[in-house]
């Protein structure tokens, strides 16, 4: 049976694609193996081991998360060692407040562009929605440290807001364009809550529509696209929507470059936390400390995050107890400026993380890719 769309994954651009076309009342299937996809939230233990926290900004993303406990930025600790460590209110910021003003400007004047450019990317390619603000495409393939520098508040980054980067992305400045240094900062000044999210509601939306399936192959076949499941079974489709993270959509689509991704780890621990980790409820790391960040929850555990997976946890415990842990070897598409067209051939489409970092920029993606489905059905019919 041929379907006008197959859609390729089921984390927030393949979701939010297959709720758009759903709402068009569009023939469309969306086949994955895991509904969420990297949004990993464990009803049982109250937590999220994937995509942490949605900013009240995420108009998008939000229709398909609900808030949980609201996260207060400013109850945090800034670690450059063991022996020197900072709370967000301290003379420590008082002394840099100069620089810190500077980066809150800085921090304005881009969310006023940015919200412009998430509008254009709903229904606007994204390499014609950076051309249209060159504000945003200068961000787009310019270097975090770089922008930092020009801006004139490099100090206050490298003690505060390059670990709350670091925190998000397991990157350092050098590495991320200065869009999602900017983007992911957004959280220091707009409120943010924890995710909860219910895979079980989602899939009662899509109902018929979802297929729990693997794809490991897409042929082109008469102006038509053939898809192959990983047991054999088959799909036809008029319009492919590639929803997958990015080196499976690389391996899929025979792509030549995509941006490195991060590597991230999450354990889960019970813990008494060394005294200098226990005052305040997030603890942040500087790059050079391959623990991230620590996060206490609201039963009490904790959330360590690693680049590592051979963590030696008794760095900030003085004992724990592991509840459980998680890896992501490909977390999050993070390094260097790559860029991916979003229709890379006729009624082939990309969405993802690919060229934006964050549950957002995902979501707006597969709205994009589903609008542009939409809109070629329309004018079909007229």
């Amino acid at each position: 049976m041929k379907n006008k769309t197959v859609i390729i994954g089921g984390g927030m651009a393949g979701l939010s694609c297959g709720l758009k076309l759903l709402e068009a009342d569009q023939d469309f299937i969306l086949i994955t193996d895991s509904v969420g996809g990297r949004i990993q939230y464990s009803a049982e233990a109250g937590v999220n081991f994937g995509a942490y926290f949605v900013m009240s900004s995420y108009t998008h993303a939000k229709q398909l998360l609900k808030k949980g406990a609201w996260i207060n930025p400013t109850d945090s600790c800034f670690h450059n060692s063991p022996s020197d460590k900072f709370a967000f209110f301290s003379w420590h910021t008082i002394k840099l407040l100069p620089e810190l003003v500077r980066f809150l400007r800085a921090l304005i004047e881009f969310s006023s562009h940015y919200q412009q450019f998430k509008k254009r990317c709903l229904t606007i390619p994204l390499n014609k929605s950076l051309t249209a603000d060159p504000y945003i495409e200068k961000l787009f393939s310019m270097q975090a440290l770089a922008f930092v520098r020009e801006r004139k508040f490099e100090e206050a980054a490298a003690d505060y807001v390059s670990k709350f980067a670091y925190a998000c992305t397991g990157a350092n400045l050098e590495q991320i364009t200065a869009l999602d240094f900017l983007n992911v900062s957004m959280a220091m000044i707009t409120p943010i809550h924890s995710i909860v999210f219910d895979p079980k509601a989602v899939s009662k939306k899509l109902e018929s529509n979802l297929i729990l399936d693997t794809i490991t192959a897409i042929q082109p076949q008469g102006g038509e696209y053939l898809l192959i499941g990983d047991g054999g079974k088959t799909y036809q489709a008029d319009n492919i929507v590639v929803a997958t993270p990015a080196i499976v959509t690389q391996t899929l689509l025979g792509l030549k470059e995509i941006r490195e991704a991060s590597q991230i780890h999450v354990f889960h621990v019970k813990a008494d936390l060394k005294p200098e980790y226990q005052k305040q409820s997030m603890n942040l790391f500087n790059y050079s400390s391959v623990i991230m960040l620590i996060v206490k929850q609201l039963d009490g555990s904790f959330l360590i995050y690693s680049r590592e997976k051979e963590v030696d946890l008794k760095q900030v415990c003085r004992n724990y107890e592991l509840l459980n842990s998680v890896s992501w070897e490909k977390a999050m598409y993070v390094r260097g400026s790559a860029y991916l067209e979003q229709e890379i051939k006729n009624n082939l489409f990309i969405a993802g993380d690919h060229n934006g970092l964050g549950l957002e920029p995902a979501a707006i993606s597969g709205i994009f890719a589903a609008n542009k489905i939409i809109s070629k059905e329309s004018e079909k019919h007229e």
